[in-house]
Order: C-alpha cells, then sequence, then structure tokens
C-alpha cells in the first residue's frame, strides 16, 4: 500500500476511536478498527455499488499518481535554478515542463471533479450503496485531494510571478 493509504488507514483508525471514546459507536478493538480502515479496498454493498466503489477507488489512485508527477515536476523546476530562461536555462526544456505541470494539473481537477460528483451522488441518496464510514471516507479522501491540487496549482503559479 502507498504512504497515503497508510496514512489514511492511521487517520481512519484514529477517528474510529474518537467516536467511539464520543459515544457515537459501538467500543470495538484496535485490530477491528484497522481492519474497518483497511476494508475500504472494496466499497459498496451489490454489484453497481462495487461498480460505483471501484471506479471511485480508480479515480482516487489517478489523482494521487497524477498529484505524484506534479510535485515531481516541482521539484525539478526548483532543482533547474529559479531562474528565467534569461539566466542559461534551455527555454524549450522549461516551456514543456511547464506545460506538462499545466496539463497535469488540469487531468486532476477533471478526474477531482468527477469523483466528487460520484461522491455527493451517493451521499445525497436515501438509500445509498455505501455504509456512513464509507461516505465520511470518501469525503474526507474528496476533501484533502482537492487541497493538495489547490497547493499544487499555488505553487505552479509561483513560477510565473518569480520570473
Amino acid at each position: 500500500a502507498s504512504k497515503a493509504d497508510q496514512e489514511l488507514t492511521v487517520l481512519l483508525t484514529k477517528l474510529y476511536g474518537i467516536q467511539e471514546d464520543v459515544g457515537a459507536k459501538p467500543k470495538t478493538s484496535e485490530e477491528e478498527k484497522k481492519k474497518k480502515a483497511e476494508n475500504l479496498q472494496s466499497m459498496g454493498k451489490g454489484r453497481r455499488g462495487k461498480k460505483t466503489g471501484s471506479r471511485f477507488l480508480e479515480l482516487k489512485s489517478s489523482i494521487v499518481e497524477r498529484l505524484q508527477t506534479i510535485h515531481r515536476l516541482l521539484e525539478e523546476d526548483a532543482a533547474r535554478g529559479k531562474g528565467s530562461v534569461a539566466q542559461g536555462n534551455n527555454p524549450k526544456e522549461v516551456i514543456a515542463a511547464q506545460a506538462q505541470m499545466r496539463e497535469e494539473i488540469r487531468q486532476a481537477s477533471d478526474e477531482w471533479k468527477e469523483l466528487d460528483a460520484l461522491y455527493k451522488n451517493e451521499a445525497r441518496k436515501k438509500r445509498s450503496k455505501f455504509t456512513r464510514e464509507e461516505l465520511e471516507v470518501q469525503e474526507t479522501l474528496v476533501m484533502r485531494l482537492q487541497a493538495e491540487i489547490e497547493k499544487c496549482k499555488a505553487a505552479q503559479m509561483k513560477g510565473y510571478s518569480r520570473a
């Protein structure tokens, strides 16, 4: 499992612990909480629920991969020297890297919109194919991914303001 998945599992385990302390959920052991958090690899009940859940997870994985690519490109940009083309950087290289970064951010944003629509559509239903916990996890994922995409957009825009 990736680092993000492991972090999410730890956070969910803590969340379940807090919910139990508050009295919102019945008490369970640490292992049960961890299993519950890890069990989100197959979201949804029934065939259609699993289909929606797998699409959600596919989009999530795709967005995470794009964010990793964007972070790598941002690091390369920083390593290239914060200088502009006039300071000796290869202009075609710089322009190509910036174009790729913009494209990755655009695609991540588009995928995030689809992910958000899937979540909102399911959350609105009276008889959702997902449990309350799964919907809470989806909401958390959607919000964290949006925040990360916004951070990448801001970091990428800084590249233009320093010129």
